[in-house]
């Protein structure tokens, strides 16, 4: 799979403070599969984004998110518009080198809209 750029730009349920840093844009780096399905995809976040969590004592900076759709008939590809997909965050950055995703390594946390985009609108 070759690297392309994506955006998110709504956050249809998650936490607060997400949708005060949208847009957020990652550039999808790989396809991994995990035991319960094939289509997950790492992407590397342009800017990194805050995760807050007053009760648990979490305040710590993103880099790296796992996304996949939630639509069967939807599929995350370069030429993707306005796809639902879920976002997870990533807590243990060895993800980044695993062949297989283990999904302790993650933290689901929101379904968003996104869609494919090219830098600087040139390519």
């Amino acid at each position: 799979m070759k690297p392309f750029d994506l955006e998110i730009t709504s956050i249809s349920k998650g936490p607060e403070e997400l949708t005060y840093q949208l847009p957020i844009n990652a550039t999808v780096q790989k396809q991994i599969s995990a035991k319960n399905r094939s289509d997950y995809f790492i992407a590397e976040l342009e800017n990194s984004v805050f995760w807050v969590d007053k009760k648990k004592g979490i305040n710590t900076e993103i880099n790296h998110v796992v996304i996949c759709t939630k639509k069967k008939s939807q599929f995350v590809e370069k030429d993707m518009k306005g796809v639902i997909i879920a976002i997870a965050y990533v807590l243990d950055e060895t993800v980044n080198t695993d062949k297989i995703l283990d999904l302790k390594k993650i933290k689901y946390i929101a379904d968003g809209t996104a869609s494919a985009t090219k830098k600087w609108g040139l390519f």
